[in-house]
């Protein structure tokens, strides 16, 4: 058994974690959830269910489990720390805050849908009141990092030049291409033959002196259709989901149209992962504009630097600060080796 004992003092309240319990009959050491107290800060407990939960919507290994569960306990307890002493100093989150927060959450992660939103929280054991509580927490913490941070006069120009020339691989430009499309999607459940008959057509025309532009507007199921398929940014191969279409885009030259080609359509499923739909469309690819990959000069990533500096000396300042409301409490943590 692995044991870390060291004194701290933290006036509102002691902590004490009391160990992570494990059954050990289960093979591979798995992690049985228990829901049992491992922390204690104030009147809030941190239990085992949470922590094995928060692993598992990451996907850790139960080996990455048992390796990282002494750094999801102290990072819950920095949070309940955080969040005690924004409460001392009498502060809180405007409700209208912690809706609007809500509302883009549910936008950017679940495109609006509420159905699917409950079935994500379902899925994971979560009530929508819980997921509301941990947005404000997450806002609470947010807010009082930012309250550690520094002024930007004491990131000099010296420093931000220092740690562009250390750090050269930060700053290096991928290649990027700039697509427009022409997509045959399933409406009634239509044979990949007859999409690639549809695409071959088009083909045809534009070899026969047709612009890729005028029937992309005319033919096909893209959202881009309006814009004659132009995507209207230049994306690198990370930003290209489809296995597919990220082959084909980057084998092309600027000005390049590709053959037709079969593209399995991707959805987001309940979980909330991303995974095949079942169904395909048939893509027809031009490259309107390409890059090369190579180096963003100082100038331009200067603004960049300043925010990774200064969330160094913030992360400095507050552990420091948490290492403050610590001081004197007992904390005990045993776990597995």
């Amino acid at each position: 058994m692995g044991t870390k004992t060291k004194r701290t003092s933290f006036k509102i309240a002691g902590i004490f974690i009391i160990g992570l319990f494990w059954h050990a009959q289960l093979h591979s050491a798995e992690l049985v959830e228990l829901n049992r107290v491992v922390a204690k800060v104030n009147e809030r407990v941190v239990t085992l269910g949470e922590i094995e939960n928060a692993m598992t919507l990451l996907n850790f290994t139960d080996q990455e489990k048992k390796a990282r569960a002494n750094e999801f306990v102290d990072g819950k307890i920095d949070r309940l720390l955080s969040i005690i002493a924004f409460r001392e100093k009498g502060m809180q989150i405007p409700e209208a805050y912690i809706e609007q927060q809500y509302n883009k959450k549910l936008i950017s992660e679940f495109n609006g849908d509420r159905k699917l939103f409950r079935d994500y929280l379902k899925t994971n054991g979560r009530s929508q009141l819980e997921y509301r509580k941990d947005l404000e927490e997450e806002i609470i913490y947010s807010h009082m990092l930012s309250t550690r941070r520094r002024l930007k006069e004491e990131i000099s120009p010296e420093k931000v030049e220092s740690y562009y020339r250390k750090n050269t691989n930060l700053f290096k430009t991928e290649k990027k291409v700039q697509l427009a499309e022409i997509a045959f999607s399933q409406i009634a459940g239509e044979p990949e033959t007859v999409l690639l008959q549809q695409a071959n057509k088009i083909l045809k025309d534009i070899r026969e002196g047709k612009t890729f532009e005028e029937l992309a507007k005319t033919n096909g199921q893209s959202p881009f259709r309006d814009d004659s398929g132009n995507w209207g940014v230049m994306v690198t191969e990370n930003e290209i989901r489809s296995e597919e279409i990220r082959k084909q885009a980057f084998a092309l030259n600027k000005g390049d149209i590709s053959e037709p080609f079969i593209v399995k359509i991707l959805e987001r499923k309940v979980d909330g992962t991303v995974g095949e739909s079942g169904k395909i469309a048939v893509y027809i690819l031009k490259a309107v504009n390409k890059t090369n990959a190579g180096r963003k000069p100082l100038d331009e990533v200067r603004p960049q630097i300043e925010r990774s500096l200064a969330s160094e000396i913030e992360a400095k300042s507050h552990g420091q600060w948490l290492s403050k409301l610590k001081r004197d409490a007992y904390v005990r943590i045993t776990l597995p080796e």
